[in-house]
């Protein structure tokens, strides 16, 4: 089963039920992926837009999670949560 870290868990942003589907996955999103998805535009407008403020970056970072797990993009979320 997959690990979550634990600043996911302690950010109360995610629901239990959330957190298990994070958990379902089969293997964590490779190194090469989780640096190509940093580069989409929606994804670098919200790394830009928090330059400077990392625990901002990070809250915004989770709740795109959110919303890509509420979607069941899983690999995407992890994606997301990684960078």
């Amino acid at each position: 089963m997959i690990e979550i870290p634990n600043f996911v868990t302690a950010s109360n942003i995610f629901s239990e039920e959330e957190i298990n589907k994070l958990k379902s996955i089969d293997q964590l999103p490779a190194e090469t992926e989780i640096d190509a998805y940093q580069y989409q535009p929606e994804i670098q407008e919200l790394l830009n837009a928090f330059i400077g403020d990392e625990s901002t970056r990070i809250t915004h970072q989770l709740l795109k999670a959110k919303e890509l797990i509420q979607r069941n993009e899983l690999l995407n979320a992890w994606k997301i949560i990684l960078l």
